[in-house]
């Protein structure tokens, strides 16, 4: 049975930060749609303009790319976005060690492919069970695997914002391709986000709220109200996808 979806992507600077270093697009190729979500770092505007580096290099990769496998398409396009990031800040001194976080994921004949760099993640959510698909490149998740930190503690750590890769901050990025695509069903959902969303909200206050009974805009929009009520410290991005039988 062939599947549909509906998306919204919505993004807000928070209720602390002076602008938003975040970005989201949601946009078709031939290739299938894509989704993806930026949380830009550097300082002043270098945040600002690596994410929008990213995104724009992205589309451009897809809507010109040849067919090629799945895989190849995200870790070429990350790879595009790297050098585009990289360049400009090589050639500016005001975008020096400037980078952005990504998740990308694109849906092709039913199954979504995903690739990420950083903390900002994807989750997979069926039947009111909400699974985290990726795996943050950061410190505390390092000590998380390692055994010398729990991820209760991790909640608190003091050095739980840094980042162990990015796109962007050196000529060779290493992002994580999925080596498995997720094969959706009609019901199913989608979240793509920055941690702006996931260190204000619990993954169960997540879950509820995405098994709501409201249209999928007004749940993004719940998101994005949960994070700035619980402080809303950094800028909140949130994709959210749902899909259906055709």
């Amino acid at each position: 049975m062939p599947i549909g979806y509906n998306a919204i992507a919505l993004t807000d600077k928070g209720r602390l930060r002076p602008n938003n270093e975040d970005r989201v697009a949601h946009f078709q190729t031939r290739q299938g749609a894509i989704w993806m979500v930026c949380d830009g770092m550097g300082g002043h505007a270098a945040g600002e303009k690596a994410a929008e580096l990213a995104v724009r290099a992205v589309a451009d990769y897809f809507h010109k790319a040849p067919d090629k496998s799945p895989y190849k398409l995200l870790e070429e396009a990350l790879f595009e976005a790297n050098h585009a990031i990289y360049t400009v800040a090589q050639a500016n001194p005001q975008y020096r060690k400037m980078g952005t976080t990504c998740v990308l994921a694109l849906f092709q004949d039913g199954k979504v492919y995903y690739g990420h760099a950083g903390d900002s993640r994807l989750y997979h959510y069926r039947k009111g069970r909400l699974q985290q698909k990726t795996v943050d490149h950061s410190y505390v998740q390092f000590l998380i695997s390692q055994g010398m930190l729990t991820p209760e503690q991790a909640e608190f750590h003091p050095r739980r914002h840094i980042i162990l890769r990015a796109i962007g901050l050196s000529p060779r990025p290493e992002p994580e391709i999925a080596p498995e695509p997720l094969e959706v069903q009609g019901g199913d959902m989608l979240l793509l986000c920055s941690d702006g969303l996931t260190g204000m909200v619990s993954d169960q206050r997540i879950a509820e709220i995405m098994g709501l009974r409201l249209p999928l805009a007004q749940r993004a929009k719940e998101l994005i109200r949960e994070a700035n009520d619980a402080g809303g410290v950094d800028n909140i991005s949130v994709i959210l996808v749902e899909f259906q039988e055709k």
